[in-house]
Parts: structure tokens; C-alpha cells; sequence
């Protein structure tokens, strides 16, 4: 079967090497001089039919892009893709329609082998010609652990080195690994304590295992020697990583979500080959692959909350932009956030957001390393290196507004033409306000709140601490769901701001009120709950904390409280506390030479497309509205987290509810909370009193505050 596609678009992205980065730093190694590539590149993008909505491996051979397709019923096959029209065709293997293919690769002499799971759970290596037709099967069963397999599912991964060794691997609680040689003889096998991300084949033609570290927070590569039977002793550290591809004219290639990086054989650090939302690529599900003559291509996909994966095939070939530059920078964005910037340099023509980051957004950092990263940041603003565009998340708000860094954005929103304040959750805008100034824009928001059942807080008008103290004393320590002290605390020092008056840099924190804040953290610190407790509820939670993200998450307390859900909000002073937390923090530097440019970009967060696309609540009204009938037909992205997979109107109309009676935000200030964290932590052992360490947070909290002013 063959698919004509269209050709979308075509647009120029360049990294220029001589282009000097807004900032540099120490604190975090290499990170901000590996974004200078050397290379400039551009793109050109084609549709991969929307039945795709799995790609499970992507191999390159004769100009053709090869992967393993799968469908939203079930359905696997393999499939290839012209790299230069984007000709999609069907590949004709000999296998039944019940057989799962999970992956695939090719064999020296051009055969393929694939992995796959058949009837009854029975898992066979299988070998094609070049005609498709099966030349030889090998029943796994006699070689691999059929119990790990099962539980595994379709995570199992075939990589072939250039002898046509095989190896599959399987993830479980640890790495499994089997070899077989290019006859399908089983050879020998070997385990590893990490979890597997991927298998790959190297430039130099050996097998290599990404795994997590020993610290579970990071990547190692490991690569087989196939003559000793065993690991090579080498293992190359990779840190953050997002996916670990094979190269042609590197060995390999790491992706850490932001950057791509290549490693020369032997390599322990790589090099930046491209950043990521230069190119205008998805950030979702991708595979990569390196052509000989320099060529990338890029399978990635995009979602909104609305629908399954889409795919598209991005081909980098060299040249270069003439777009004007604009400069963001961010200490850490997140994965949608670098989509936004990767959706505005693919459609833009006039502009190209060029972001910098100081730490990739799965990487470890020290608080050390974060601290010296905001000073760095305040330092070249000082000095007025200032960005046109600022990721103002995990930075304080209050400051930055106060020491006039930042733009008001209303009357951004006022001048334009395509937007109207009515259209969406106002009280979110009037949240983020500071003194009638909107000092940065977001997408979508998820609400800080605790629920309870009606029975639980009957008569109750407001929620105050005290209330909270006596569902404790009544229903016991641990009636309160995903709360330890720790957290309450973070979380009442992100969203209850009556603790320090910006304007007047002053703190109160020993105040009688923080005094009591402090006791009761105390109290649930005692329980030893887990500050997460995860998605699976205890049987006897009187009330809960929740970040409430999706409609589900309201479905599931409903259930859970017998449709007597009450919304408590968090406890402050009386009456119903809800606070906003911004999916993104964006905004506009107020000098920027190029203002204009900078509210092209940060009002596409305000798009009702764009917010059908973030991973919280959208702030759109008809965006919200699509997003969670999408729930109740049982079609959301979220339909993981509710075993119906569905949810109802009356769960529509109670999030909507929550959303639109949120009036706080939530900030972030990582340095202070740290500070008060520290010293919470010396009562909460024990070792002072409430008061003692009450008037010790005072002292440190009114230097800082009085340093930042």
C-alpha cells in the first residue's frame, strides 16, 4: 500500500557557531559553551499518516527512512519513508495481522531480524530476505525468562552490531540482555542492575545498552564485547537524556531534551550538533537517525489533549536563517515549553526564538550549582544583558517586577486584535498580577488545592489550620492524603504570600502564625507519610492535597468520597483558598529592543490551538471545554490516570468550578524556600523548638530579602 504525502513546509533554522550566547557560566561544567554548534542546518517536514500513532525504532538505509509503525487498534507493521519526497510506503513482511512486531534492524547481508510478540504470549526472533518472506524463526521462550517478558510487554528492543550479532533486550526490574549470533544460535546473556532506555548500534558497529545509573536519575552507555562475553569495561557517563541514537559520522548520538550532542568513539563528553527548538522539532517520542552524507532525520510527535501521537519526519540538511533573532533564556525549561519555542521557529517567518538554558530539564543539579546559576542570571541582567524573552519559572516574580525587569503584558493583550480577555479564566490573569501588572503569561494551570468528603468538614465555611488540626486529632495522623510536613510547607510558602511584603522587604516569620504553621508541619511530619504518595489512594484519607492537572483527577476524588467531594482549598484565613500553578512562566523583557517580536511568541500561549496542546488545564474557555469533552468521550491524553478511562459532565463542571475560583498563583522563590526548608528540618528532629527555629528563619529569610532589594 502506498501513501502520497504533502509536503508541509519548508523552513530555514541555523545554529551559527560565531554567534555569541547571551550568557555564560561555570556552575554547570559544559553546558552553556556545548550550545554553540558548528554547523547551521535547515529542515524540511512531512506528514506521517495519522493511523501511525506508535514508532518503536528508525533505521536508515538507500535514502529511506525504516520504522516500526504501530496503530491505535493494535495493529504493527513496518514501514519506510523517502527522505526526499516523503513517500510513505508499507513494507510487505510475511506475518500474520495477530503478530505484534516490537522491533527490528538489519542484518550485514541487508536480511532483517525482528522481535516479536505472537499468540498466547509467545515471543520469536524472526529473519526476512529482502523480499519480506520469513527465512527463519526462533522461539524465545527456551533462551528468555517468559515471566519478564510478559510483564515487559512491548519493551523489548533488537539492536545488530556489523558481525550480525543480535541482541535483545528486555526491561524488567533490571536490564536483561541476550545475545544470538546471525544464524539466531543463542550465544549468552547478561544482566545489568540499571533500567533500559534503548539498545543501539554504534558507528563502530557495537551493540550499545542505554541504562539508568546507579543513582537512577541519570544515563550510562554500555556496549558489549562480544570475544570476553561481558560488559566493556569502558562505560560512557551520559548524565540527562532524553534518547540515545546511532551514528555514521559519530559514533553515537545522545538527546537530553534541549540539545543534541555527538560522540566520537571513545568519547566521554560529546559536542552540540543542534539545538533542538532551532530546528522546530517535536519533542515527543522521537528517533533519530545520521545519513553519510551529514543529513539528520528526525521522527518526533505531537499531541494535544484531544487526540492520539501524530507524527511528522523532519529531514536537516545545511543552510542557513535570515531571521531576526530573539533571545530567551531559561535556568530549566520544561519539555512544553521547548515545544513552544520548536512550534513558533517552525511556522514564524519574520522571527526565531533562540533559547538558552543553563541546566537541560532532566538533569541532576546541585543546590550549589543552582544558586550560582541565579547569580549569574542577576549578574549580566544587572549589567543589562538582558534577554528579550525570560522563563521566569523558579524565579521570584516579586523582584524581578519590583525592580522593573519586567513588561506588563495587559496592554499587549489590550492592542491585539485576536484576543479577548473574556475568552478566558480571568481571575488566572488577575492571580499572576502584581500591583494591576502582568508581568508574564502561561498556557494552562494546574490548582493547588485539598479535598475532602462533606461528611468530613459539614459547617465549615472557611479552612483554617485549626480545622485542618482537628480532622488530624479526629481520623489520626495519617488521614491526610499526599502531605508530609516537609511539603505542607513548601507548599504553603509557594502559595500563602502574607509572609514578606515585597514592597517593603520585610518578612514576619516569626509571627504567631508562621509559629503555628510551623507546629503543624511538625505534627504531620510525625506520620512519616510520603510527601507523593502516588496515584493509588489509601482506604481511610479524611482529606487529601492535590495538584489538580486534569478533569481526572476530579473523577477520581468524586469516586473516592462517593460524589460528596468538597473543595477545601488550602487552609488560610477563612473562605475557599485555591491556588493556580502556571504551567509556564513567560515574559517579556522591559528592555528589549525588539518588543514586538517578543510578544509574537509569548502570545502564542494564548492561542486556543496552543492550549489544546499543554498538559494542564487550559486557560481558553472553548480550549478547555474541547480538552475535557475529550475526557468524557473518554479520548484525553490523561485517560491513564482513571481506570474507566472516562469522565462525567458533573466532573466537568466541578473542575471548571475549582478553575475559575482559584485567586491565588503559586511562586517560586527555590533559594528561600531552601533556607526555611533547612531550618524546618533542625525542629522537625528534634533539635529546636518552633519558636528557636522561627526566629532563625527570620533572621536568615530578612538578610536574603534585604540582599535582594
Amino acid at each position: 500500500m502506498e501513501v502520497a504525502m504533502r509536503k508541509k513546509l519548508r523552513r530555514i533554522f541555523t545554529i551559527l557557531g560565531t554567534t555569541a550566547l547571551i550568557f555564560t557560566i561555570t556552575a554547570c561544567g559544559n553546558r552553556m559553551d556545548a550550545m554553540q554548534p558548528d554547523s547551521s542546518y535547515v529542515a524540511d517536514f512531512f506528514d506521517i499518516p495519522d493511523s501511525v500513532t506508535g514508532i518503536e525504532r528508525l533505521l536508515l538505509r538507500d535514502d529511506m527512512a525504516y520504522m516500526c509503525c504501530l496503530e491505535e487498534d493494535g495493529t504493527s507493521y513496518l514501514a519506510a519513508m523517502n527522505i526526499d519526497d516523503g513517500k510513505f510506503l508499507k513494507q510487505n513482511l510475511e506475518l500474520d495481522a495477530s503478530v505484534s512486531l516490537l522491533d527490528f534492524g538489519f542484518a550485514p547481508d541487508n536480511s532483517i531480524w525482528a522481535v516479536c510478540l505472537e499468540q498466547a504470549g509467545v515471543y520469536r526472533l524472526r529473519k526476512f530476505d529482502n523480499s519480506g518472506s520469513q527465512v527463519q524463526s526462533v522461539d524465545l521462550a527456551g533462551v528468555m525468562d517468559t515471566s519478564v517478558i510478559s510483564a515487559v510487554g512491548r519493551d523489548l528492543f533488537l539492536s545488530i552490531d556489523k558481525e550480525g550479532n543480535i541482541c535483545v533486550a528486555a526491561k524488567g526490574g533490571n536490564t536483561l540482555v541476550y545475545l544470538f549470533d546471525n544464524n539466531g544460535s543463542f550465544l549468552f546473556s547478561l544482566d545489568y542492575e540499571g533500567n533500559l532506555m534503548t539498545t543501539t548500534t554504534t558507528a563502530g558497529g557495537q551493540i550499545g545498552i542505554c541504562v539508568t545509573s546507579p543513582d537512577r536519575m541519570n544515563y550510562d552507555l554500555l556496549t558489549v564485547d562480544m570475544k570476553s562475553r561481558d560488559w566493556s569495561k569502558d562505560k560512557i557517563y551520559l548524565g540527562a537524556t532524553a534518547g540515545l541514537y546511532g551514528g555514521v559520522n559519530k559514533d553515537f548520538y545522545r538527546f537530553d531534551s534541549s540539545v543534541l550532542y555527538g560522540y566520537t568513539a571513545g568519547a566521554q563528553e560529546g559536542s552540540s550538533v543542534f539545538d533542538w527548538s532551532d530546528m522546530g522539532l517535536g519533542t515527543s517520542e522521537v528517533h533519530l537517525g545520521e545519513c553519510s552524507d551529514g543529513r539528520f532525520v528526525v521522527l518526533a510527535a505531537s499531541s494535544d489533549q484531544t487526540e492520539v501521537l501524530s507524527y511528522e519526519m523532519a529531514v536537516l540538511t545545511k543552510g542557513v536563517d535570515e531571521r531576526e533573532i530573539l533571545s530567551m533564556v531559561s535556568l530549566s525549561a520544561t519539555p512544553g515549553l521547548v515545544q513552544t519555542v520548536s512550534d513558533f521557529n517552525k511556522t514564524n517567518d519574520r522571527y526565531k526564538v533562540e533559547l538558552t538554558e543553563y541546566f537541560p530539564y532532566a538533569q541532576n543539579v546541585t543546590d550549589e550549582e543552582w544558586d550560582n546559576a541565579i547569580l549569574n542570571l542577576n549578574t549580566r541582567i544587572i549589567s543589562g544583558d538582558m534577554p528579550d524573552i525570560l522563563d521566569m519559572s523558579n524565579l521570584s516574580v516579586q523582584i524581578y517586577q519590583s525592580k522593573g525587569l519586567l513588561e506588563d503584558l495587559y496592554p499587549y493583550m489590550e492592542h491585539d486584535p485576536e484576543i479577548r480577555k473574556e475568552d478566558y479564566f480571568e481571575n488566572v490573569f488577575e492571580a499572576i498580577s502584581l500591583d494591576g501588572k502582568l508581568p508574564y503569561l502561561t498556557d494552562g494551570a494546574a490548582i493547588s488545592t485539598m479535598l475532602a468528603g462533606e461528611d468530613i468538614v459539614v459547617g465549615n465555611d472557611g479552612w483554617t489550620i485549626q480545622e485542618l488540626e482537628k480532622v488530624l486529632d479526629t481520623y489520626g495522623a495519617n488521614s491526610i492524603g499526599n502531605l508530609s510536613g516537609a511539603f505542607f510547607l513548601r507548599v504553603m510558602l509557594q502559595t500563602d504570600g502574607s509572609f514578606i511584603d515585597w514592597n517593603l522587604g520585610k518578612c514576619s516569620f516569626d509571627s504567631p502564625e508562621f509559629v503555628k504553621m510551623l507546629e503543624f508541619a511538625g505534627k504531620i511530619q510525625e506520620s512519616s507519610q510520603n510527601a507523593f504518595a502516588g496515584t493509588e489512594m489509601g482506604e481511610n484519607y479524611a482529606a487529601a492535597y492535590e495538584t489538580v492537572l486534569s478533569v481526572y483527577h476530579i473523577t477520581r476524588y468524586r469516586n473516592y468520597y462517593n460524589g460528596n467531594l468538597r473543595f477545601l482549598g488550602l487552609p488560610g484565613g477563612g473562605g475557599e483558598y485555591h491556588v493556580i500553578k502556571p504551567e509556564v512562566k513567560v515574559g517579556i523583557s522591559s528592555s528589549s529592543l525588539r518588543k514586538e517580536g517578543a510578544w509574537e511568541f509569548v502570545r502564542t500561549l494564548l492561542t486556543e490551538e496552543h492550549q489544546m496542546s499543554c498538559m494542564m488545564l487550559p486557560i481558553h474557555k472553548r480550549a478547555f471545554d474541547k480538552v475535557t469533552q475529550a475526557a468524557v468521550d473518554g479520548k484525553s491524553v490523561w485517560s491513564w490516570i482513571y481506570e474507566d478511562g472516562k469522565a462525567t459532565k458533573e466532573d466537568v463542571e466541578l473542575t471548571k468550578q475549582l478553575l475559575n475560583s482559584a485567586a491565588y498563583v503559586e511562586n517560586d522563590n527555590q533559594t528561600l524556600e531552601s533556607l526555611i526548608l533547612e531550618e524546618a528540618r533542625e525542629y522537625f528532629s528534634g533539635a529546636r523548638s518552633a519558636r528557636e527555629t522561627a526566629e532563625r528563619i527570620q533572621s536568615r529569610a530578612s538578610l536574603y530579602i534585604n540582599e535582594q532589594m
